[in-house]
C-alpha cells in the first residue's frame, strides 16, 4: 500500500490534468485506453500519467493487524486475502479493464463510480470470506476521486507492459497515501467504510495458490520499497532516475527476477491446498470447503504431472505456461512508491542498502526491506494461456514489513532492523 507522506501533491495547474487521446474523463473505457508505457524506467516519469476520472472512486483494502498475523506465521493467509480483495473486484467488473496494485496485505483498486454498486457487493463479500473463513478483519473502503481533487491530490494512472501478455496498472501522486490516511482515520473513516447492509454477492474465480514457495537462487529474496520525499515533480523524478539508475549498476533487475521457469514447482498432491480452499468455498470447513480443496488438489496432480513431462494435454501446454509464469509477475512496480521484489546476492543487498542508506541520509527518500529465503506467489487464472497474472511478495511478510520500516523512517524514528 502507499505510505502516507510519498508522492508529489499534483495540483489542477500541472500537466497531469491534461487527459491524453481526448478522452471523455467520465469514460468508463478510460484505464483500457491508455497506451501502455514500454520501459519500466518510464513509471517514474509523472508526466507519463493521466489523471484518474473525477466520477472514479479509489479502492482501498487491507488485513487490519496484518503486522501481528504475520508475526504468528500467517502470512500467506494474509497474502490470500490482499489478492482476494483484488479477484472479487475484478469478477464484479469483468466487462472492464481496472488499475490495481497488491501491496502485501491488502491492494489499493480504481473503479468507476458507475458501478459502485457492484463493487460494494463484492468487497462485502471480500470482508465477509476474510471473517468467516479466515478469522481476520478486511477493512474495505471506498474514496471518491472527486475529494482527493478538490483538496489537492490528484491520482495518477498509468500502464506497463511488462511481458508479452502482461500489461500491469502503476498509479503515482499522494492521492493514493491521503486516500488510505483518510480510511484508517478512525473518525473519518468511517465515512468510507462499505456498509455492512446490502448484497454481498462476491465471485473469486480465478484464485490459485499452487505453486510452492520459490527459494532463492542467488542468494535472499528482497522485498524493496522506496519513496521519494521531494514536492517538486521534477525533484521527485530525478531522485527515482537517480536511484534505478544506480540499482541497475549493482544488478540488472531481470537477472534479479525473484521468479524463473526452473525454480517452479507445484505443490505435492499430498500438500496443504487449504488456503485455495477457503478462497474458493468461503469457508473453513463444510462440504463446500472439502469439495474445493478436492477439486485443488486434483487440478494440481494433472499440472505435476503434464509439468513434469513437459507436454501438452487437454488443453494445457505445460512447458509454455511455466514460461509465461515467470514472464507474468508483478515483481516490479510503481504505485508512489517503487515497489520490488528482488533475488540479490548478499553484495548485492548490501551495495543497495548502502545506497538506500545515502539517500535517505540525505533527506531525499525512505525506504524499507525485508529479507526472506524465498519468495511467495499468489495467482489470477482465467486462461492456462496467457491470461494469467502471478502476485510476488516475500515470504515470511515480505513488503508488509518493510512498509513498516518505511512508515518508521517517515515518523522520524530511524531504520528498524530487518
Amino acid at each position: 500500500m502507499p505510505c502516507q507522506g510519498a508522492g508529489a501533491h499534483w495540483h489542477e495547474s500541472r500537466g497531469i490534468d491534461t487527459l491524453p487521446r481526448g478522452m471523455a474523463l467520465e469514460d468508463e473505457q478510460f484505464y483500457a485506453r491508455l497506451t501502455p508505457l514500454e520501459r519500466f524506467a518510464d513509471v517514474t516519469d509523472l508526466t507519463n500519467y493521466a489523471p484518474a476520472p473525477e466520477t472514479w472512486l479509489v479502492v482501498v483494502t487491507d488485513v487490519r493487524g496484518s503486522t501481528r498475523a504475520i508475526e504468528a506465521g500467517r502470512y500467506r493467509d494474509v497474502n490470500a486475502l490482499g489478492v482476494a480483495s483484488i479477484i472479487g473486484v475484478k469478477n464484479a467488473l469483468e466487462d472492464l479493464e481496472i488499475p490495481f496494485v497488491f501491496g502485501g496485505d491488502g491492494a489499493t483498486l480504481l473503479v468507476p463510480g458507475s458501478r459502485r454498486q457492484a463493487v460494494e457487493s463484492a468487497l462485502r463479500g471480500a470482508r465477509q470470506l476474510a471473517a468467516e473463513a479466515f478469522s481476520l478483519e478486511l477493512r474495505t473502503s471506498l474514496v471518491p476521486v472527486a475529494e482527493l481533487r478538490a483538496a489537492g491530490h490528484m491520482p495518477g494512472v498509468a500502464r506497463l507492459r511488462s511481458g508479452p501478455h502482461t500489461v500491469l496498472a502503476m498509479l503515482a501522486g499522494s492521492a493514493f497515501a491521503v486516500a488510505e490516511a483518510w480510511v484508517k482515520d478512525a473518525t473519518r473513516g468511517l465515512a468510507y467504510q462499505v456498509s455492512a447492509e446490502g448484497d454481498s454477492t462476491v465471485d473469486f474465480e480465478g484464485f490459485e495458490c499452487r505453486w510452492r514457495p520459490i527459494p532463492a537462487r542467488r542468494g535472499s529474496m528482497t522485498c524493496l520499497l522506496v519513496a521519494a520525499l521531494a514536492a517538486d515533480e521534477a525533484e521527485q523524478v530525478a531522485t527515482y532516475q537517480r536511484v534505478l539508475g544506480a540499482l541497475q549498476a549493482i544488478v540488472d533487475p531481470h537477472q534479479a527476477r525473484p521468479v524463473t521457469a526452473a525454480g517452479l514447482q507445484l505443490t505435492p498432491s499430498t500438500g496443504d491446498f487449504s488456503v485455495e480452499a477457503r478462497i474458493r468455498s468461503k469457508a473453513s470447513a463444510g462440504e463446500g470447503f472439502s469439495r474445493a480443496e478436492r477439486s485443488a488438489r486434483k487440478q494440481n496432480t494433472v499440472g505435476r504431472v503434464l509439468t513434469t513431462l513437459g507436454v501438452r494435454a487437454f488443453g494445457f501446454d505445460a512447458k509454455k505456461y511455466r514460461s509465461e509464469v515467470a514472464e507474468n509477475t508483478d515483481f516490479r512496480k510503481f504505485d508512489a512508491t517503487l515497489r520490488m521484489v528482488l533475488d540479490l546476492t548478499e553484495q548485492e543487498r548490501s551495495e543497495l542498502l548502502a545506497l538506500l542508506e545515502r539517500e535517505r541520509e540525505a533527506g531525499l527518500v525512505v525506504y524499507g526491506t525485508h529479507q526472506a529465503s524465498a519468495a511467495l506467489m499468489t495467482c489470477l487464472v482465467r486462461s492456462y494461456d496467457g491470461d494469467h497474472l502471478h502476485f510476488i511478495d516475500g515470504a515470511d511478510g515480505g513488503y508488509a514489513l518493510a512498509a513498516k520500516q518505511m512508515k518508521s523512517q517517515l515518523q522520524g524514528r530511524g531504520p528498524v532492523e530487518n
